[in-house]
């Protein structure tokens, strides 16, 4: 049995790139931990299509906050997948990664209210980075990307 995990992501400034290599870094380190094998696919969230949201067992949404809101890259993922999607892939268990240069919280709210209107399952409260990439944040999606292997490995989401 194999599971697919989609990363959608924008990023202009390689922060957002950033914690998604760590993220599926640490889905690929937690091979040892599980019984299926878990691949990722990552696409930009301009090449993102319903298709790729039918076909997986977990969706990560990783975006900049550009303005106070996500990234317009992110906006256009939405807007190409919403009918494709809508009642199609309800209860999607999915996670949101946020490089944030205030507080992020209006960029999580708003990428939260999109996923819950297409009936996903959030996972885990958004991963959000504010200011400066650090070793912690990068170690933070690298064990997001761990937890989130061995959830789907034992069915917990």
């Amino acid at each position: 049995m194999s599971l697919q995990v989609l990363i959608v992501y924008q990023s202009r400034s390689g922060a957002t790139l950033q914690l998604v290599e760590s993220l599926v870094a640490g889905i690929e380190s937690a091979s040892d931990l599980v019984d299926v094998e878990i691949t990722t696919v990552t696409r930009s969230a301009l090449l993102g299509t319903s298709k790729d949201v039918r076909s997986a067992d977990a969706l990560v949404i990783a975006t900049p906050e550009h303005f106070g809101s996500m990234a317009g890259a992110t906006k256009v993922f939405f807007e190409e997948i919403w009918a494709g999607c809508l009642d199609q892939t309800q209860g999607l268990p999915w996670q949101l990664l946020v490089k944030a240069g205030t507080d992020g919280a209006q960029t999580a709210e708003g990428v939260q209210k999109l996923a819950k209107a297409q009936g996903w399952k959030q996972f885990r409260p958004p991963l959000l980075v504010v200011g400066d990439l650090t070793e912690t944040a990068l170690s933070s999606a690298f064990e997001l990307g761990q937890l989130l292997a061995v959830s789907l490995d034992n069915e917990l989401i």
